[in-house]
């Protein structure tokens, strides 16, 4: 069996029920990739690890933090005072970074939405007393700084005079010292005799005495310095004392600010802490709960898409089933009516063959009678006659034409010949015609004159008795104009144009003018077919030209083709 336009049809279908269910099926993987992708989206916001941890970062922090306090308490302008700083300034920024993260409730639902909205507004107020606990930090750090202050001042070099006393033994009296000495009783001539030896009996004691006089000088001297410093020494001891405690009291509320500072600080940890695990273990059940959600839908949807493709194939192959047979009872109709066809062809041509004989003969009977003397009623009924067994033939030939065309037997022939010569011969056979209604008929051939080309002669002529029959038919007075042009180039192109002053044709009736079977309104009373534009639109078109209309109502009609030729 040869392949039809029905099984094509049919294949077509099969391809374009494949092309759906591919179609179906990407899609419905993108469906399902889109929310998986979404899926694990809430997935992984739920259970992100790297929140979680960052609360006891916070809190190690926090932890180094004090251990840095402690120390930097020991070493004042040592590194841990810094470090404390630094560290302490970080735990702030990680807790109010983690107070500051936000989750994309878009995927949510509104109850889902509402709950987290809950835990924002937790986290709000966390913020709150985070910026009351920055706002006792910076006391903090300015008590710490006052701190360091007082240290560094209390770290100055004292200044002292020292006094050096020549002697090592200094008193706080002063004394005088008279030494007892033993005279012996001498007579004068003794005494003269240690007189003139020079000898001295008694010098010891008065230089004890002098001795003694000086040291005591120095002495008081030495205690007046000594008492001066004990005094400017009692005094910064006093001031060191006072300093002391002062900074004793600066330090144990440094130590009170610092302790409140660290356990609200862990005290807010713990609260954000809480928050993130009730947030996780809650997304983990929100996601958990549309992942099911989700799941349950894409397996209706598959179901769905299941049962419509199986019900798209069930009605396809028995809309295929039904297309065959259909198509079977067709061809057999198409068979029959093909016979039918070609019967009556042939009956058509058997008839217009038989017909065509009887016609020639009166015709030839009329020729003979028109040489015989006729009264002139007898010459009005043979020109009556005459009429119409031309009328009678012309509708045989265009009947006959007209079917030829519908089983694609009509042939155009490829012959030279002269066109200016065929429409001349068209021209002077058509102007018995146009005298009899005495219209004025004028030919009219710009080109050269003795060119040939090569096409069908007989349907040139066959189109121009057309036009001209027409145009002498419905003009019932003036004129009737034939313009014809042959231009020579790669192609030989014969343009006519056909004019007359006839009632014309309204627009609404142009559309349909060469149409089967078609004719005017102003055709009324007229013998014909309706086949004659038809047929001449056709050989017109099956020679490669086109064939057009302009009208006016009462303006008259110019019919205008072109045929292209071969040189």
């Amino acid at each position: 069996m040869k392949s039809t336009h029905t099984i094509t049809l049919a294949r077509k279908m099969l391809l374009a029920f494949l092309a759906f269910v591919i179609v179906l099926a990407i899609a419905a993987i993108m469906v399902r990739n889109t929310i998986t992708q979404k899926l694990a989206d809430i997935s992984k916001l739920a259970s992100n690890v790297e929140n979680r941890l960052k609360p006891e970062q916070a809190l190690l922090l926090l932890h180094q933090a004090e251990d840095d306090f402690q120390e930097s308490l020991l070493d004042v302008n040592g590194p841990k005072s810094i470090e404390y700083k630094t560290k302490l300034t970080q735990a702030f920024n990680k807790i109010d970074t983690l107070l500051k993260t936000q989750t994309d409730t878009t995927q949510l639902s509104a109850a889902q939405s509402n709950q987290v909205k809950a835990w924002y507004q937790k986290k709000l107020e966390l913020s709150d007393r985070l910026f009351a606990l920055k706002h006792n930090f910076d006391s903090l750090l300015t008590v710490y700084s006052e701190f360091n202050k007082q240290a560094d001042q209390n770290k100055q070099p004292v200044v002292t005079t020292n006094v050096k006393s020549r002697n090592k033994t200094i008193k706080s009296n002063t004394d005088t010292v008279l030494k007892a000495i033993t005279v012996e009783k001498k007579s004068l001539f003794s005494r003269l005799k240690d007189a003139i030896s020079n000898k001295n009996s008694n010098p010891n004691g008065v230089i004890e005495i002098t001795h003694n006089n000086n040291t005591n000088i120095s002495d008081r001297a030495t205690q007046k310095i000594i008492a001066r410093d004990r005094l400017d020494n009692a005094k910064k001891l006093r001031e060191l004392q006072l300093q002391n405690v002062k900074l004793l009291s600066m330090q144990r509320e440094l130590i009170g600010l610092n302790t409140r500072i660290s356990n609200e600080l862990e005290r807010i940890v713990n609260d954000l802490k809480e928050l993130n695990y009730n947030m996780a273990d809650q997304l983990k059940g929100m996601a958990f709960k549309n992942y099911q959600e989700t799941t349950a839908l894409l397996n209706k949807f598959y179901l769905a898409s299941l049962f419509l493709v199986l019900a798209f194939a069930a009605l396809l192959i028995l809309f295929i089933v039904q297309l065959n047979k259909a198509e079977l009872l067709l061809r057999k109709e198409n068979d029959r009516a093909v016979n039918m066809a070609r019967q009556k062809m042939e009956l058509l041509t058997h008839m217009t063959h038989e017909i065509r004989n009887p016609l020639t003969a009166i015709k030839g009977f009329l020729y003979v009678f028109a040489k015989t003397t006729l009264t002139q009623r007898q010459t009005d009924m043979l020109e009556s006659i005459k009429g119409s067994s031309e009328m009678l033939l012309r509708t045989l030939n265009d009947t006959l034409d007209a079917a030829k065309m519908e089983n694609s037997e009509l042939k155009i022939n490829a012959e030279p010949f002269q066109p200016y010569t065929t429409l001349n011969q068209v021209v002077e056979s058509m102007s018995y015609s146009a005298a009899k209604k005495q219209l004025n008929l004028s030919y009219n051939f710009k080109g050269e004159q003795e060119a040939t080309v090569i096409g069908d002669d007989f349907r040139l002529k066959q189109v121009l008795v057309n036009l001209l029959s027409n145009a002498i038919k419905y003009t019932n007075e003036g004129s009737v104009t034939i313009n014809a042009e042959l231009l020579l180039g790669e192609t030989n192109t014969l343009q006519v144009d056909v004019a007359d002053t006839g009632k014309g044709i309204s627009a609404d009736q142009q559309a349909n003018l060469f149409s089967k079977y078609y004719q005017t309104s102003s055709a009324k009373g007229q013998v014909g077919t309706g086949l004659g534009l038809f047929i001449c639109k056709q050989l017109v078109e099956m020679q490669g030209g086109k064939i057009s209309v302009k009208s006016s109502p009462e303006a008259g009609s110019t019919f205008s083709f072109y045929i292209p030729y071969k040189k």
